[in-house]
């Protein structure tokens, strides 16, 4: 399996848990364009299916409406890591025993920094528009998950490249952000008293 396809779709899981992994079973069960690693064979059976394209809309919608797309990402801080291991690992067709180490890890990991990334415009543009533009931000947020997973799937030489960018740009910006946010915290900018 290309790592564009299995690392892209983790990638996306971290903006939606769902899409990705729908997209791949899909992609698997009826199109028979990959191959499933057959440990992980049940993710194209019908129930999981099933359940994976209410998820998906439960997803869509939920996460378009202030302040409850803040729960949805609180409780998918957890969940959408896990669907990136998952996707990742499934789609790795190889991988067995130790070998699935490396994508369960890449793949969480990779899903952790592009949720941390969605948590964080999301919580930005509810202080700066009282969440009037959070349902603008999802939309966009959707488009950009349809074409990433479409890119993982058909492009994913493309996805690795874009997954690259990407991770070099959040180990650089982040580190900048935290260092920016002590400073702008009130023990920083408590002033030490003059001696007499």
């Amino acid at each position: 399996m290309n790592f564009g396809t299995s690392y892209g779709l983790a990638f996306s899981s971290g903006i939606n848990a769902y899409l990705p992994l729908l997209s791949f079973s899909i992609a698997v069960r009826w199109f028979h364009l990959y191959h499933v690693n057959p440990q992980y064979a049940f993710i194209t059976q019908d129930w999981f299916i099933a359940g994976l394209v209410l998820l998906t809309i439960a997803d869509l919608v939920a996460d378009k409406i202030p302040y409850v797309d803040h729960v949805w990402d609180v409780i998918h801080t957890v969940l959408r890591p896990i669907a990136g291991a998952l996707v990742a690992v499934a789609s790795e067709s190889q991988a067995t025993g130790a070998g699935q180490v490396v994508p369960l890890v890449v793949g969480a990991g990779l899903a952790a920094m592009t949720h941390t990334t969605k948590a964080a415009t999301r919580v930005a543009s509810t202080a700066t528009s009282a969440g009037l533009l959070n349902t603008i931000v999802s939309i966009v947020e959707d488009v950009a998950v349809v074409i990433t997973v479409l890119l993982s799937l058909l492009l994913p030489v493309v996805m690795v490249v874009v997954v690259l960018a990407f991770v070099v740009l959040f180990l650089v910006t982040v580190p900048r952000i935290i260092r920016l946010l002590r400073r702008r915290s009130p023990r920083a900018n408590q002033h030490v008293p003059l001696s007499r």
